[in-house]
């Protein structure tokens, strides 16, 4: 247990949208989503997220170009809009500049930063400078908007929803390991480079946020950021329900499996624990499962089903590949409660 003048994530997140985060005016989602959403017609919603980062805590420039860390701030903040099942439509961006930094640093952190946005048709409007004493501050807040009958919180779960999540997990947690740890030379060097690009340049699923809002099949979706277990902890307890995973179900790289088997590790731990995915982690009602089966079949939306909703009381479980089931542990990063350096985003 934290001692009482030390802070907590979660809860110092909790404590400021008690005291101060009061719905007014048009504001309909306030903090705790991935997104704020405000409403200034009938006709769409404006999604609003922001992302502060802090050089030594979420990146390092030992391990990460000025191109990686804009691009990999972009698409942090383009997950939390298609967790919304949004479409992003213009940034404001300011940084803090340490002396260490020169112009063509910033050239390259802004060059970094429009790739994915122009990929995504995102514009930048605007933001501000300012000076820093060591260490480089960056800030981005994405605009975006969506249908009002389209947009998908992480409230809406109900015991029996089966569990989704897209993509891979556990590459990007497995790349800043080789990053940071020379020992992992052993592991093949084509898999090494996949891993750490899974790092360095994740993807925002934009597409499978947008079409799961537009047939309305998605009844929660969290985009995993700070770790497979605790966004999963996260989702449920906002819920008030548990879940059960099978972890033979989890979807696993070919790049992973070598890098855990050459580690000696299992590669679904490796999964579970793993931050900065940005894969979308969503349920679905029992009766949408054959349609959503269809769309993975045909192509339309890369997804796995891995496990299901339950009553609260039976917490988060998961189903080992011997067929036990035991208590799932709960290892993701949350800020103030880990003095390591890595590369971790805030949550909104």
């Amino acid at each position: 247990m934290l001692p009482k003048h030390q802070l907590a994530e979660f809860a110092l997140i909790q404590r400021i949208a008690k005291r101060f985060g009061g719905l007014r005016n048009q504001t309909l989602v306030g903090i705790g989503d991935d997104c704020a959403v405000t409403q200034s017609n009938a006709k769409t919603l404006q999604l609003i997220t922001t992302d502060l980062l802090v050089e030594d805590i979420h990146f390092n420039r030992r391990f990460a170009s000025c191109r990686d860390i804009g691009y990999k701030a972009m698409v942090g903040n383009l997950s939390d809009i298609a967790a919304m099942g949004g479409v992003p439509r213009q940034f404001l961006t300011s940084i803090a500049i340490p002396p260490s930094f020169s112009r063509n640093n910033v050239d390259m952190l802004y060059e970094g930063m429009m790739q994915p946005a122009k990929q995504s048709g995102v514009a930048l409007i605007g933001g501000d400078t300012s000076s820093s004493p060591r260490t480089l501050f960056l800030s981005l807040t994405i605009l975006g908007e969506v249908k009002p009958a389209h947009v998908i919180q992480r409230i809406g779960l109900q015991v029996g929803d089966e569990i989704f999540v897209t993509g891979t997990l556990g590459d990007s947690n497995a790349g800043l390991r080789i990053l940071q740890t020379p020992a992992h030379k052993r592991v093949p060097r084509s898999c090494r480079t996949w891993l750490i690009q899974r790092h360095l340049r994740p993807i925002a699923r934009l597409d499978a946020g947008q079409r799961l809002a537009k047939y309305r099949l998605a009844t929660a979706m969290i985009d995993l950021s700070d770790g497979f277990s605790g966004d999963l902890a996260h989702l449920c307890k906002l819920n008030a329900v548990g879940a059960t995973i099978n972890v033979f179900h989890l979807p696993i790289s070919d790049a992973l499996r070598t890098y855990a088997h050459r580690m000696g590790e299992q590669a679904y731990d490796i999964a579970l624990q793993g931050g900065e995915d940005y894969e979308l982690l969503f349920a679905i009602r029992p009766e949408s499962l054959s349609r959503l089966k269809r769309w993975i079949t045909r192509g339309l939306l890369n997804a796995t089903h891995i496990g299901t909703i339950t009553p609260k009381q039976q917490g988060l479980r998961m189903i080992t590949p011997t067929g036990s089931i035991r208590r799932m542990p709960i290892r993701s990063y949350e800020h103030f409660r880990s003095k390591r350096v890595q590369t971790r985003r805030p949550t909104t």
